[in-house]
């Protein structure tokens, strides 16, 4: 089969962060998004989950609703991936119409699979991860809308909104959608955070001067894993600057959790600033965390992003959502 624009296709519309393989607890009940039923149940796949499947269907295949079924049941101790919570795959999408191949991720364990919200409304591959166990393959069909959006691919691709899609998921890791642990008492000179039912965060800065010493204070405690330095760490996230109180960065606002390594970039260039670096190392997943940097422990001269002034004091509220590995 043949690959049509898949690094064009990929890098624009599916592909969110960076890769996975820790699951969180069963999700002891959770109700399906996308139906189990036919179309679906025609779709076989071969070869081993986490690799470039082999697929068949009968062709042409049409999909007048999105439905899904289990070409394989997962090897995740039973983990699934609850409403909200964080889900890593690989992914191949096949036209409905003649079986080609339309693109694929790359299915490298060191690049990045798609990550998607469970039950989020991203497009239908949140849809259909809600629920699914940790080490499965499941066969979903949809249109060419679903997955991209309307009128989101060139014309030239020949491929219309409408057009039935096959999809083959391989479902990698599931992690908390946001902190799940014990609230703790907050402490004077912190920030005040507030968050919604979602878990994004609202930060309030205390109508004072910034502090010369690294603040970490725990706002929720987490029962996970611990963090230890040089772990690759899942984490949803709010920068603001104290003086200003305004958000410089956020993965909330990108709906999409990412990956950083608990270390400074100054010993690890994957790592992250190296009072963030202090913050994370030694919290459990789970957990809720501000920090407060002061200058010297963000970033070198000359080296902050132009959202971030020389000389600011930053305050991130981080929500330890897994480790991967």
């Amino acid at each position: 089969m043949r690959s049509l624009a898949p690094a064009l296709i990929l890098t624009t519309a599916l592909v969110g962060s960076l890769a996975a393989c820790t699951t969180p607890g069963v999700a002891q009940s959770c109700t399906p998004l996308v139906p189990a039923g036919e179309p679906a149940s025609y779709v076989q796949a071969t070869g081993a989950i986490g690799t470039p499947p082999e697929v068949t269907f009968p062709t042409p295949l049409r999909a007048e609703s999105a439905v899904q079924a289990v070409i394989e049941s997962g090897d995740g101790e039973g983990a699934v991936a609850g409403p909200g919570q964080v889900v890593d795959f690989q992914v191949s999408l096949f036209n409905g119409a003649d079986g080609e191949l339309i693109t694929q991720t790359s299915y490298d364990p060191d690049a990045a699979p798609v990550r998607r919200t469970a039950g989020a409304d991203t497009d239908i591959l949140a849809s259909v991860v809600q629920c699914a166990e940790v080490g499965s393959r499941i066969a979903a069909t949809g249109t060419i809308a679903d997955v991209f959006g309307e009128g989101q691919l060139d014309p030239g691709l020949g491929l219309a909104d409408d057009d039935a899609i096959v999809m083959v998921i391989d479902v990698e890791a599931a992690y908390l959608g946001k902190a799940t642990g014990i609230p703790q008492l907050g402490s004077e000179g912190v920030p005040a955070v507030v968050t919604t039912p979602e878990g994004v965060p609202g930060i309030t800065i205390p109508n004072e001067e910034p502090p010369s010493d690294l603040i970490v204070h725990t706002l929720v405690l987490g029962q996970g894993a611990e963090v230890a330095e040089g772990d690759a760490v899942v984490l949803h996230y709010t920068g603001v600057l104290w003086n200003t109180e305004r958000v410089f960065d956020s993965s909330w606002e990108r709906e999409v959790p990412s990956t950083f390594t608990a270390a400074s970039f100054e010993d690890d260039p994957t790592g992250v600033v190296p009072g963030l670096a202090e913050g994370l190392i030694g919290q459990t997943v789970g957990s809720q965390v501000i920090v407060v940097i002061p200058p010297e422990l963000g970033y070198p001269a000359g080296q902050a992003p132009a959202s971030v002034p020389e000389g600011s004091t930053m305050v991130f509220v981080v929500d330890i959502l897994g480790l991967e590995g």
